[in-house]
């Protein structure tokens, strides 16, 4: 609940750019479920079609990861490929037979050498002809290096799951990029529509509805991780993967990017600045524990995403030790860890179209569970706004809504929309939200004052927060935030990815969806400053200082005038 001095300028010049906010999360992050969707509905079958080549949508550079490693394992051991024989018949001398031994070592392509032996053969042709008179002067690394630029000449190799969800799920080979994203694709369509059919028969009724949902969506994924930790920690090579987890890399904390990704998993998680938390516990009672339920939320967060770094990293070493990789080769960031790196280790496993099945289930939950959240605060923050206009028709109002979010999200679905959906996610919340919620520490912390929010909190439980929250309100957190946001905006590049070079003009195109959010907050001071009487200085102390406590009903309780 909204402690009783928060003065409503704040409320309202925040409130709105969080209601925008969580339309473009809305906009992307249902998109993103409904690929958990599409996954979910492609596991009901007697074979997962991410399992091997052969495939309409696969390419002659489909190899999977279970062959190459095989390949692998052979050209360590014998010399029965064509390219080990020419090798091994051209060196005379121990010094030139470890040489090519780590040459051949290093390559770790074989497949391609044996299927398609003209691809090496200029390499061939090399080796055999001066690799024997130099190699006694060359060192380890230089041999490394010379079997790294060798093995880049054929072509790149593509995984199963890696196209299946390419060029199969999104099949973004299609599309030009921004530049031209292409048609919606049907499918894609009707699997996030009915993600929004969803969201909408769980949001329409308010906390009636979505609360009885919610028992189903933030338990469900509880049981599913404990049955896949299970599954991941007795397969092989996992402990190597959480060796890793639980080892600190303690050099990483001078990379700003380490600090920002550990913002916006806890802003993305936990909801601090989307409104959730505001929205939900406003319906709590006026004396509810709500110091209790901020540690209680907090700490059930932060050993979530714990439990979930085993389950990850666990199934990341047994995929190392398959591919004969590195765990940092193996993993990636974002959208392809969870749809291709996993379903990949799903696939080798026992009994993969159960893992399968219950992974993507596990998705579906944890997303809807968000989506809830992000959305009720907006939907609970209108109706309180307008109670007359929105709040007696939630249920139509609701539905409006939903329907225009899913029409403006109907450009993520096309061929394309995978660029668009890293676009949105860092252009609409990913840097806004620091700033909203910078905006919002200091505005409580700062303006307000730590004392009046302390006071309002004492009326609240009995008694007043101690010296370390009000040390952390007043300088640690604001502080902190401030250098967050900083750090984002200067680096908001990397944040967009390499793997696509995003065109001059969405770059444009995206400060101007950040500005659309940000703005609503020092335009609403304009507002004020422009609407209050007096001179200069008279508007300035009106525009921040708190409006007037009205007394209540409740015992003790002061009011602001706001709903929210």
């Amino acid at each position: 609940m909204t402690p009783p001095g928060i003065q409503p300028q704040d409320e309202i010049r925040v409130g709105y750019a969080i209601c925008l906010i969580d339309i473009y999360m809305g906009m992307y992050y249902n998109t993103i479920i409904g690929w958990a969707v599409y996954y979910l509905f492609a596991s009901f079958s007697s074979e997962l079609p991410w399992t091997k080549c052969g495939n309409p949508w696969n390419t002659e550079n489909c190899s999977p990861v279970t062959g190459r490693l095989n390949a692998t394992l052979t050209s360590t051991t014998t010399t029965a490929t064509p390219a080990a024989s020419t090798l091994m018949s051209s060196v005379t001398t121990n010094a030139a037979t470890a040489g090519v031994t780590l040459v051949a070592s290093a390559l770790g392509n074989t497949t391609m050498a044996t299927t398609n032996p003209h691809y090496y053969y200029p390499e061939q042709h090399l080796l055999s002809s001066t690799l024997p008179t130099v190699l006694s002067n060359l060192t380890t690394s230089t041999v490394a290096a010379m079997a790294g630029a060798v093995g880049e000449v054929g072509p790149a190799l593509s995984s199963p799951a890696r196209e299946f969800f390419e060029r199969q799920v999104l099949e973004q080979y299609k599309s030009n990029g921004l530049d031209f994203m292409g048609p919606v694709k049907p499918s894609l369509a009707l699997c996030v529509f009915g993600v929004f059919v969803l969201v909408y028969f769980s949001l329409w009724k308010g906390v009636r509805s979505a609360g009885k949902v919610v028992w189903v969506t933030a338990l469900a994924p509880y049981v599913v991780l404990l049955i896949l930790l299970a599954r991941g920690v007795t397969l092989p090579g996992a402990a190597e993967g959480i060796r890793y987890y639980l080892t600190p890399q303690w050099d990483k904390l001078n990379n700003s990017r380490v600090w920002i990704d550990a913002a916006s998993q806890i802003f993305f998680s936990l909801g601090p600045g989307f409104g959730t938390l505001l929205a939900l516990s406003s319906y709590n009672k006026f004396n509810n524990n709500c110091y209790r339920d901020a540690l209680l939320t907090s700490s059930i967060n932060c050993l979530t995403s714990f439990l979930a770094g085993f389950v990850i990293f666990s199934v990341l070493g047994y995929m190392a030790q398959v591919q004969n990789k590195s765990i940092e080769e193996v993993g990636l960031e974002g959208p392809g860890l969870v749809f291709i790196v996993y379903p990949e280790a799903i696939a080798m496993m026992k009994g993969s179209v159960f893992w399968s099945i219950i992974f993507f289930l596990m998705l579906i939950t944890l997303g809807l569970d968000s989506t809830f959240g992000g959305l009720e605060a907006m939907i609970t923050a209108l109706c309180d706004e307008y109670p007359r206009t929105i709040g007696r028709r939630r249920e139509l109002f609701v539905l409006i809504l939903l329907g225009l979010i899913y029409i403006c999200a109907l450009p993520t679905m096309t061929y394309g929309g995978v660029y668009l959906v890293n676009f949105l996610n860092v252009y609409g919340p990913g840097l806004a939200i620091l700033f909203v919620v910078f905006v919002e520490a200091a505005g409580v912390f700062w303006f307000y004052g730590v004392e009046n929010f302390s006071a309002d909190i004492e009326q609240m439980l009995g008694k007043k927060p101690s010296l370390f929250w009000r040390i952390c309100w007043k300088y640690i957190s604001p502080t902190f935030l401030f250098c967050i946001l900083i750090f984002s905006l200067l680096g908001y590049e990397e944040m967009l990815g390499e793997e696509y070079e995003y065109p001059e003009w969405s770059v444009a195109a995206g400060w101007a969806l950040t500005l659309s959010s940000v703005l609503c907050i020092p335009t609403y001071v304009i507002y004020k400053f422009l609407k209050s009487p007096g001179n200069c200085n008279d508007r300035l102390r009106r525009t921040f200082k708190p409006e007037p406590l009205i007394p209540t009903a409740i015992p003790g309780q002061l009011y602001t005038g706001t709903a929210v």
